[in-house]
């Protein structure tokens, strides 16, 4: 008789949670409603922006369906990937991936996050500090130019300060407290990697330039001064 209980407690229990019947049984009841919102991976963004786009109903359950939820969170600016899951009894947790700033563009009421499409993002860096170079538009070429030295070397990337186009289809960057750089547009990952390996050599020599220019196929030029000037 006992291992006739399990087994009907057990069978109970498989269809009370199975996906088909088990939401639709446990919804009505009030210990399963949503009492917490657990956000994970949100930086940039207010978490009550997230919370806010969810759009949950006072009685909303944690047998809701969520797959409607996380589609209202991935249509956030600034949302690259989102997921929600139960947390029970009573809790959902929204995970998020956001999209990285890649430069800070000025605008009309101050400095304006942007990713790397060139899009603004909805961040608040008044809020939350925002580590990315300063452009002084979100022009598309030198706002990929950026993403691609970012995804090409990131230290490197963290070192710059500003970024403007240059003369002729180039980019260049200020690197904070050595000096310009100078990069053909579309960026080169090679030469951005030869450019930064250049730069660290001189660092660990504690030698200082005044330019790096890595617009020449195969060389990276060197300017010290006025009129010195070197290849590595």
């Amino acid at each position: 008789m006992r291992w006739d209980r399990v087994g009907l407690v057990a069978g109970a229990a498989a269809v009370i949670l199975s996906p088909l019947w088990g939401p639709p049984a446990l919804r009505p009841f009030r210990f399963f409603a949503v009492r917490r919102v657990e956000l994970v991976g949100v930086r940039y963004l207010s978490p009550e922006l997230v919370t806010g786009a969810l759009g949950l109903r006072r009685d909303a359950s944690v047998w809701d369906r969520l797959g409607p939820l996380a589609a209202r969170i991935r249509a956030l600016p600034g949302v690259e990937e989102a997921d929600v899951t139960r947390r029970l009894p009573a809790a959902l947790r929204v995970t998020v991936r956001e999209v990285e700033p890649v430069a800070l563009a000025s605008g009309a009421a101050g400095l304006v996050p942007v990713g790397p499409d060139a899009r603004p993002l909805p961040y608040d860096p008044a809020r939350v500090p925002v580590d990315a170079p300063v452009v002084a538009s979100a022009e598309r070429a030198l706002v990929q130019g950026l993403a691609a030295v970012r995804t090409a070397d990131p230290g490197f990337y963290g070192e710059v300060a500003s970024a403007r186009a240059g003369p002729a289809g180039s980019l260049e960057l200020e690197v904070v407290g050595r000096g310009r750089v100078r990069l053909a547009l579309p960026v080169d990952a090679a030469v951005v990697q030869a450019v930064a390996a250049v730069e660290r050599t001189l660092a660990s020599r504690s030698e200082t330039w005044r330019e790096l220019d890595g617009r020449f196929a195969g060389w990276v030029v060197v300017r010290r001064g006025p009129k010195a000037e070197a290849k590595s």
